[in-house]
């Protein structure tokens, strides 16, 4: 028993001792979470600094630190991708201290990979001038499509909405215009370049879910795009959507709704002062008064607003679904999403559904195969835009006032003094609606030799049918206002794209020096299809009726068919020695069908080079400029968007001929061959420096490129005696781009659970037209109106710049008149009916008339730079972002103005109040006259104005539930965001119509040109991102 008792009496004096050593230290505890959402980080490093203690977070995010003596310690919290972040606290014996940390993402560490095309670098190791556009957003952006993504983020690229009206797609130009033809840049998706997008934005990359998106990088230097060779000559945008990865299975959802509305409408004239000013136009002419009484004519309703009746409020709303995981032999992603935006103009709308899946499955330690597969379903409806009176926006603000849109009886009226089209029975007669399916993606096998070689092949395709249905129906408002037989138009394309690349990489490190190689080829073939026919005569109004088939009478039937091919041999070699000298060289051999036997094929390298100063033994270690590289960059690239057959005599059809005074269906040469039409080709040199200061908290970015266009592709007109249709494409001129990009991006973090991140880029842009074939005289106009062009394209001057007179006040008394009209013996300086209150137009050669020789060039539509800045502030879960976007020194053409100023048969706009009345009254508003005996109305610096203007794009407030939350709520929720957002919410500007912001019509040619366009909307919306 007694050493039982000595047994007991031991442990007991040892416990005392252990308890007392446990109450000498003191214990530390917390959670790593992201700071933008409140998720937990589970694997985030927590360790104490200068020593070897240190632990990971649990699942939930969780650490615990025990046996610390007391004292002061620095503990500090990392995780991947993210910033770590030190504190400092005292550690008393006994004591249970909480210590949590909320990390924000490091742009650095989470922009480290970067596409780059048949491969993906390091953004350190970058040598050419490539962005990254910030996708994290994405899901709670109202947008249709993620080209609206780039708008404002990016340097170097410039992003217009070419309307608001839904679906009317983007113009996007990377570094200026640098072709007459198509300017748009080469799209990639996973791997396979999607078909070309038109002017109008249609194609491209619209059938993408933004929510689907992992990244944007955009190749805007021509050594960085050489690896497209022919198809880059505008730069590339390469998109990597979203894949599963190994794991537990995880499910996202999202889901926003919002309502449009017009942003503002240009003021008009109300009834009686319209027609009090239209008598005083038809005086000035020498005519008798429209109007009696003025008051006498308003309707019931007095004056008519019909800006307020055409405009409405429209609903857009998305919904996305994700599910995600796999294995580590196994990964999966499938996703579908809904979008619809309702216009703020009935008859405008756009749907789309997408489904999409990507897997990808390691057969074995050698073979790896997967697929990207996307199918979208679009639906489109439309109003007319077209650039003459049918534009529904001229035909609202042309109507009269005093007339009420409907009678009494709820039927459409007529506008007898006008004879305009009421707006809205041409909205209710109208019936356009385009509906498409598109199927793009790829398959593909890779097999890995050893772990430095390995092979791919993959087949990629873009499917596409699209479908436009239009039924014009019977209807009889007035007499020039009415249409007596129904008629069914219907246009069918197809078109389809087959990309099979097979390429070989090689990737090593031999000490200090890394070596990349990426050597393939590509195989593309091309088809296109497009028939179109109108019948008409269909019995009555019947929706039931509205097909081709119920009209006996065949007004035309037409279509077309296109092929091409594309053979294509690349190399790519990146070289880095000890992190400090970067080299990547670069060469393409394209091979085109639609170039003729002697200019088929065409080599385009590159080379740039790099220098990371910061990594030299010379550099000082310091926490002031951690990175610094200078860069430099050369590289040819082509362009080969000409259309399929330029080489080769053609005949079009539908050609009708005059025989026995009868009109008689035929065919004509369509153009003459040119066999020796070969590639634009486009040199491009640019030097950057970047930096990162502060412990990588600023990053900055300054570059100059110079980009140079030669063998510029332009269609000459036919000899008008030669009988051919078309014009044929002659290699003929040369278009200079230059400028410099500046980016910067800072994120701070000044007091705990705060992040702020403030972001800037600035473009600058000198665009000329350095020669233009081979006569001095030849200009290629467009930007028709009124029998005239508005645009003209001329050596010295930039691409698509405004063409006309200029003025010089107006005429105040009779005394001026007379005595310009002395100024030339054959005949009047402008017309023998100008009358004081006329403009009076500048005489640029001096021969005392004004003739079509004065006009000169009156504006540019290129802005002399474009810029944008966001603010991102993050705390305790709550966000608020807010981006801008802006452009500045760019001239527009406010061709709408000649139907509200100078066509005082219609409604006019307010500007007419402060009119010429008499001597002194005005030296800008011309007197109003109903007869125009002076053209007032002809093309002139008139109708330019600056197009300037800074622009609220985003602001968007969130609140990310905190995941301890969520955890006791159950039902594997482990992460829930609520936002408010705002969309074009104010545009500061100058300019008088609807938006600033007016993309392309027609062509390259047409920017600039405001003939009412549909205004960008303001949109709020309301969203919600969960997952599971």
């Amino acid at each position: 028993m007694l050493w039982k008792k000595a047994l007991l009496s031991f442990a007991l004096l040892l416990m005392g001792g252990v308890g007392s050593a446990i109450a000498q230290t003191g214990t530390i505890t917390g959670m790593v979470t992201e700071a933008s959402s409140g998720d937990a980080l589970p694997g985030a490093n927590v360790v104490i600094v200068d020593s070897q203690r240190g632990t990971s977070t649990d699942a939930n995010g969780a650490y615990r630190l025990t046996g610390l003596e007391p004292g002061t310690y620095q503990v500090r919290a990392s995780f991947v991708g993210f910033r770590s972040r030190t504190q400092e606290v005292d550690v008393a014996a006994g004591e249970t201290l909480e210590l949590n940390f909320a990390l924000a993402p490091d742009a650095m560490a989470m922009d480290e990979m970067v596409v780059v095309g048949y491969g993906t670098q390091e953004r350190s190791d970058l040598t050419g001038s490539i962005s990254s556009v910030p996708t994290e957003d994405l899901a709670e952006t109202p947008i249709e499509s993620a080209q609206e993504a780039i708008q404002g983020r990016v340097s170097g690229v410039t992003v217009t909405q070419n309307t608001g009206s839904p679906g009317s797609g983007f113009s996007i130009r990377i570094r200026g215009t640098g072709t007459t033809g198509n300017s748009n840049p080469l799209y990639v998706v996973d791997g396979v370049p999607v078909s070309d997008p038109t002017e109008t934005g249609a194609g491209g990359i619209s059938f993408l879910n933004p929510n689907d998106i992992e990244s944007i990088d955009i190749l805007k230097g021509a050594s960085a795009a050489a690896i497209y060779g022919a198809q880059a000559a505008n730069g590339a945008v390469i998109i990597t959507t979203k894949s599963g990865s190994a794991g537990e299975r995880s499910v996202s959802f999202s889901a926003y709704t919002g309502i449009q509305q017009t942003p503002r409408t240009i003021d008009m004239l109300e009834g009686p002062e319209y027609a009090a000013l239209r008598n005083e136009a038809n005086i000035n002419a020498g005519q008798a008064p429209t109007f009696t009484s003025p008051s006498a004519y308003l309707g019931p309703e007095g004056s008519t607003d019909y800006q307020d009746l055409v405009f409405e409020r429209g609903i857009t709303q998305n919904y996305s679904l994700a599910v995600s995981g796999g294995t580590e032999d196994l990964t999966y992603r499938i996703s579908s999403g809904y979008f619809e935006e309702g216009g703020i103009i009935d008859k405008s709308s756009l749907e789309r559904l997408n489904a999409r899946v990507n897997t990808e499955f390691e057969v074995n330690d050698l073979l790896t195969v997967g697929e990207n597969l996307t199918f979208e379903r679009r639906t489109r409806s439309t109003i007319s835009e077209s650039d003459n009176v049918r534009n529904l926006l001229i035909q609202t603000l042309q109507v009269d006032p005093t007339v009420p849109a409907r009678d009494s009886a709820g039927n459409f009226t007529a506008q007898p003094r006008t004879n305009a089209n009421n707006p809205l029975a041409a909205l209710d007669f109208r019936n356009n609606e385009y509906n498409e399916n598109r199927l793009v993606g790829n398959v593909f096998a890779e097999l890995s030799f050893l772990p430095s070689l390995r092979v791919r092949s993959q087949l990629g395709f873009d499917l596409r049918n699209g479908n436009t249905y239009a039924f014009t129906p019977e209807y009889d408002i007035s007499p020039s206002f009415r249409n007596v037989s129904p008629s069914t138009t219907q246009y069918s394309d197809f078109q389809s794209s087959l990309i099979w690349d097979n390429t070989l990489t090689f990737d090593k490190a031999f000490g200090s020096h890394d070596v990349e190689a990426v050597g393939g080829t590509t195989i593309e073939t091309n088809y296109y299809r497009f028939i179109n026919a109108t019948t008409q005569g269909q019995p009555g109004n019947d929706p039931s009726l509205r097909y081709l088939g119920a009209g006996p009478e065949v007004v035309n039937i037409g279509g077309s068919l296109a092929e091409s091919n594309l053979l294509s041999f690349f190399g790519r070699l990146n070289y880095n020695f000890s992190d400090r000298y970067l080299l990547t060289a670069v060469a393409r051999y394209d091979g085109s069908s639609r170039f003729g036997a002697n200019n088929r094929f065409a080599f385009f390298p590159s080379v740039s080079a790099a220098w990371r100063i910061s990594e030299e033994p010379f550099f000082p270690d310091n926490e002031l400029v951690t990175n610094l590289k200078l860069r430099a960059g050369w590289g040819q690239n082509g362009n080969q968007r000409i259309g399929d057959y330029p080489f080769a005599a053609t005949i079009a059809g539908n050609q009708d001929y005059v025989l026995n005074g009868q009109l008689a269906p035929g065919s004509a040469p369509l153009q003459s061959p040119n066999p020796n039409v070969k590639w634009e080709e486009t040199t491009q040199t640019d030097i950057g420096l970047d930096a990162a200061l502060f412990g990588d908290r600023l990053n900055l970015s300054a570059g100059f490129y110079n980009k140079v266009t030669s063998d510029l592709l332009v269609s000459l007109p036919p000899i008008p005696t030669s009988g051919l249709v078309s014009a044929s494409p002659e290699n003929a001129g040369e278009i200079r781009n230059r400028g410099w990009e500046f980016s910067a991006d800072y994120s701070l973090t000044p007091a705990e659970d705060l992040t702020v991140r403030v972001g800037g880029n600035l473009t600058t842009l000198s665009n000329e037209v350095v020669s233009l074939a081979q006569s001095t005289d030849f200009v290629i106009n467009s930007g028709n109106y009124r029998n005239g062009s508005i645009t003209r394209t001329e050596p010295g001057h930039p691409v698509g710049a405004f063409y006309g007179y200029k003025t010089d006040g107006l005429f105040q008394t009779p005394e001026e008149v007379a005595n310009a009209n002395e100024l030339s013996d054959e005949g009047p300086y402008q017309s023998a009916d100008t009358a004081p209150g006329d403009i009076r137009f500048k005489d640029l050669n001096g021969d005392g008339q004004i003739t079509q020789a004065d006009q000169t060039f009156i504006g540019n539509p290129t802005p002399d730079f474009t810029y944008g800045f966001n603010l991102d502030v993050e705390y305790k879960g709550v966000s608020l972002s807010t981006l801008f976007q802006g452009v500045q020194g760019n001239d527009l053409f406010a061709a709408y103005k000649f139907y509200t100023v100078f066509n005082t048969a219609f409604n006019m706009s307010e500007a007419v109040k402060n009119r010429w009345t008499g001597p002194g009254t005005s030296t800008r508003m011309p007197r109003l006259t109903s007869s125009d005996p002076n053209q007032n109305s002809r093309i002139s610096d008139f109708y330019v104005e600056d197009g300037s203007y800074l622009r609220l794009k985003n602001v968007r407030l969130g609140y990310s539930v905190p995941s301890r939350l969520l955890s006791s709520l159950g039902a594997g929720l482990d992460r829930a965001r609520l936002y408010v957002s705002a969309k074009n919410l104010f545009t500061l500007t100058g300019y008088d119509g609807y938006t600033p912001e007016i993309g392309v019509n027609n062509s390259t040619l047409d920017r600039g040109i405001d003939r009412a366009t549909y205004p960008q909307p303001r949109v709020y919306t309301v969203g919600i991102n969960l997952g599971f």
